[in-house]
Formats: structure tokens, sequence, C-alpha cells
């Protein structure tokens, strides 16, 4: 797919609009606010990270927002609407992120925004687009998204920290690999989420499982030494590592280091391609390592392997769980356009509630749920393969994939909070 940010030519793929971060590419619209969809053109706000903390999984996931847009292009997903993006960079900043969206609409006159995986930045662009009255298609783990702060226009296309906890800590707990608990976890929206849900609901309901304490650790800590030693010395059996990205990779280097894989069962909520890079099969291959993984690569459901094989085609590289849910969620956005016939957020919003998403990544009949917005999406539990079984990006073995993740595996509607 060739990357041209300077305008259109024959070519279907040409017809999108690439803005690098912080560009000031205009599109011809209005001033104040989204637009209608009325023009024949459906302009996507892209709000993703390509700088910043999480840059290289932002940069991932702009990958796959190309790639949806064309292929919406190419089969039509808006009808005989043409389908183009603006990107801007969030930068994983809530403020910069309020502010880029804010002019992805006035200026650029986005029809709707998509992107981010940063539960903060959803939870600030998601005011804005409620304002505003546009749809936001975005992933995001925290409870609080499709929870109490939940808000109508926002539809979450990744699965929530309780939906991330199940592929990690409940599945341990099933398989009765221990008897008392201690968590290690991130001192912000997606952390406390899960460390809350798993001390009150999933520790609490197991039978015979003790919680023995959790220790919160800052944002962008590289040092966990004292938390592991709090873990360790509770005497805990599993210890579930509520950490993210470079978190996570530290966290679970310094494990190795303490000799935690040796008599502890290890296990972390969200894991993919870039951390296990950074990893290395070494540690990810150890008995009592295990994982939730929002989506892999290598899992069976047909269209998966699609997405995945065309992702690799255009870029050389493999699609994270963040860019496969992002793909799938602005695929069923513009298809839920196409049925609305226009933007009008009220009835794309119609057409989107208890949708199924396409196309079918995890192969279970997700969708998007009335009740919150957010995507009944099956949680995957994966473990590492051993090195010498390691050919290319193909780092962990899918171990489980729930047939039904809305049983059991997502707070029912009546737990979420969220009142529209």
């Amino acid at each position: 797919m060739s990357n041209n940010t300077s305008g259109k030519s024959a070519s279907r793929r040409q017809y999108l609009k690439y803005a690098a971060a912080g560009s000031s590419l205009t599109l011809a619209g209005c001033l104040t606010g989204g637009g209608d969809g009325s023009s024949g053109t459906i302009t996507i706000g892209g709000t993703i990270p390509t700088s910043g903390p999480y840059g290289n999984i932002g940069q991932n996931q702009k990958k796959a927002v190309e790639l949806a847009v064309t292929h919406a292009n190419e089969d039509n997903d808006a009808g005989e609407r043409e389908v183009e993006v603006v990107f801007r960079d969030t930068q994983t900043d809530t403020q910069e992120a309020t502010s880029v969206a804010r002019e992805l609409l006035r200026q650029e006159n986005a029809d709707f925004l998509a992107g981010n995986f940063s539960s903060s930045v959803a939870l600030a662009i998601g005011e804005l687009a409620q304002r505003e009255d546009v749809i936001y298609t975005c992933v995001g783990g925290s409870n609080a998204i499709t929870g109490a702060e939940c808000r109508s226009n926002t539809f979450n296309a990744g699965n929530s920290a309780v939906m991330q906890t199940s592929g990690g800590l409940r599945y341990v707990l099933e398989q009765g690999l221990g008897e008392s608990v201690y968590e290690i976890s991130a001192d912000y929206s997606w952390g406390q989420s899960i460390q809350n849900w798993n001390e009150t609901q999933i520790v609490q309901n197991a039978d015979g499982v003790e919680y023995l304490g959790n220790s919160f650790v800052e944002f962008g800590a590289t040092d966990y030494s004292q938390a592991i030693t709090d873990a360790r010395n509770s005497g805990a059996d599993i210890i579930s590592f509520n950490l993210f990205a470079s978190n996570h990779v530290q966290s679970a280097r310094q494990a190795n280091e303490f000799g935690l894989f040796e008599d502890r069962v290890c296990v972390w909520p969200a894991t993919g391609i870039v951390e296990a890079e950074q990893i290395g099969s070494e540690i990810l291959s150890k008995n009592n390592f295990y994982a939730s993984a929002p989506w892999y690569w290598q899992h069976g459901a047909g269209a998966a392997k699609s997405f995945s094989d065309a992702f690799k085609s255009e870029y050389g590289d493999r699609p994270l769980g963040f860019s496969a849910s992002m793909y799938a969620g602005i695929r069923t956005t513009l298809q839920a356009i196409d049925a609305a016939d226009g933007a009008d957020h009220e009835a794309v919003r119609d057409e989107m509630e208890d949708r199924e998403l396409f196309p079918q990544l995890w192969g279970t009949g997700e969708r998007f749920r009335s009740c919150d917005h957010r995507a009944s999406i099956a949680t995957m539990t994966v473990q590492g393969r051993d090195p010498s079984e390691v050919d290319g990006q193909n780092y962990y073995e899918v171990i489980n994939v729930p047939d039904d993740p809305a049983d059991a595996h997502m707070r029912t509607c009546d737990q979420t909070g969220c009142s529209f």
C-alpha cells in the first residue's frame, strides 16, 4: 500500500488521505462540527498515538485503519460513498487528544472519530464526541468507558478490563493452578479496573481461593522490585501483573530475575507481539507464564487468517490485538453508516446497537451490545512457544478461546452502571 500524503491518483487506494501528526491538511467542509456523509464521501477522523510512550503500538493500529479504509472502498462498506481518513497524533495525552479530535471535526469535517487504545484518552474523546454529536469508535480496556461514565455515541470495539482478566487470572483459577492471589497493578484507570474486578469478583467467587493483597505502581514505573518482593513475601500461589506494554515487558523480565516462574503462576491480562519480541521466548516459554490476548493472529477463525495475511502482505508485519479490534470496529461503523443512509449520529447509533462486528475476527458471533456499546469479543489465553518452535512472529500458542464471551466473561448489563 502506498502511503502517499499529497493527493489522489487513479488507484482506489489513493482515495485515502493521510495526514502526518500535526499536519494542516484541510478537506472541504464546515468548520463547526462533523459532516453528515451527504457529500458522497465519508471522512474518518483517525485519533491514534503515533508518538509518545505507545507510539509503536499506535503505528500498528494506524496501518489497520488504513487497511480498513482500503477494504471498505473495495467492498463498498459505505455504499456508493467513498471513504477517506485523516490522522492526528494524540500522543496518548488526554488534552492533546481532545484538541486534535476537535480539529478533525471542525477543520477536517470528519464524519466520525475512530482510533486509540488508551482508556483515559477514550474517555476524553468520548466526551467531546458526545458534545459534538458524532460517533466515536474506539478501543479501550477500562470498565469506565462502558460503565458509569459511558457515552451513547461511543462504541468500544475492544475487550474490557473484565474480559481481559477472564483470559488471565480467571483462566488459571478455573484450571486449579493456585489457591491464593496477589496483584501488582498499574495505578490508572485500566489497572484499577482490573484490580478491583479481580479482588471483588473473580477471587471472591472462586471456591477456596484467598486474596492476599495488591501493590499499585505508578504509570511508567521501570522498577517493580518492591512490589515483586511484597508479592513473593505474601506467599501467594498466583501473581497477577496488571501491567501493560513496556510495563508488562519490564515486569516479566524482573519476575524472571526474581525466580518467580519456578514456584508461582504469573499471569498478565494483556499481551501481544510487541511485548513478546521484547520479553523474549526464553521467558515466555516458562511453564508458569500465562497471559490473555485481546486477539492473536494465529488463532483459527477464517476471517482472522484473511485479515492477518492481508496485513502482512501490505506491511510485512503482523497486526496487534488493538489493531484487529480497530479494523473490525471501523468496517462495522461504515456498514452502519450505509444502513443509516448517512452519518447522522442518532441513525448510525441505532444501526450499530446489537450489530455483529464485521469481519468476525474472533468467530464467536461478536457484536456491539445495545446496553453499553461494548463489543462481545473473546479474550484468548496464550502461553509462549518453546524458542525452538518460534518462526517469525508466532511467539504464542493460543490455549483457550471462550465460545461465548458474553456468558460469564463480561459484566452483565446491570453490572455496568451504564445508562444512556
